[in-house]
């Protein structure tokens, strides 16, 4: 029994006497052979399928795409969704395609404090937390009828994306 214990302390002191002479190794970086002078690619090929463009010039889609890059568009309109206990309110939103929308998503559900708000059609997933305000821009570019939902709680609701917001005329106005 005494000689189990004396191993056992022995095996100790070397396992604690191990470990601490390789927790306090010292890291070292050997930065030798790293590479100074890279190399400029110079002679690039473009496809047989496609002319090149002058810098200039620049493509129309490409131009825009930049310009859209630099200076994004300002929201349009902020939207504010609510979750309750419920659900969201409002349920429905209505939006026009080609503009763009702050939407502010507010959690007052005093029963799930930490829940998620997904809207997969525009790519929006984000935590809500009680009583914070998540905020975050979309810009439908197709229409149809989307869905936003929060999977902790079931509730959900829908986004109707329209093309143009046309004035109805009645049937008793006449086209002359």
């Amino acid at each position: 029994m005494k000689t189990n214990l004396t191993y056992s302390k022995i095996a100790l002191f070397t396992l604690f006497y191990l470990v601490q002479v390789k927790v306090h190794a010292e890291w070292k970086i050997d930065l030798s052979r790293r590479q100074v002078d890279f190399k400029k690619v110079e002679n690039v090929r473009m496809p047989t399928s496609t002319t090149p463009v002058d810098p200039d010039q620049g493509s129309p889609s490409l131009v825009q795409a930049l310009k859209n890059a630099i200076s994004p568009v300002e929201p349009s309109k902020d939207i504010v969704i609510i979750q309750t206990e419920e659900g969201f309110i409002p349920s429905e939103i209505n939006l026009q395609k080609g503009y763009v929308y702050k939407i502010h998503v507010v959690n007052l559900n005093p029963k799930e404090k930490n829940v998620s708000f997904l809207m997969d059609s525009f790519s929006q997933s984000h935590n809500t937390v009680y009583g914070n305000i998540r905020t975050f821009n979309i810009s439908p570019k197709i229409e149809g009828v989307f869905s936003f939902q929060s999977p902790e709680t079931g509730a959900s609701g829908t986004v109707v994306v329209i093309t143009d917001k046309k004035t109805r005329k009645t049937a008793s106005v006449s086209d002359e």
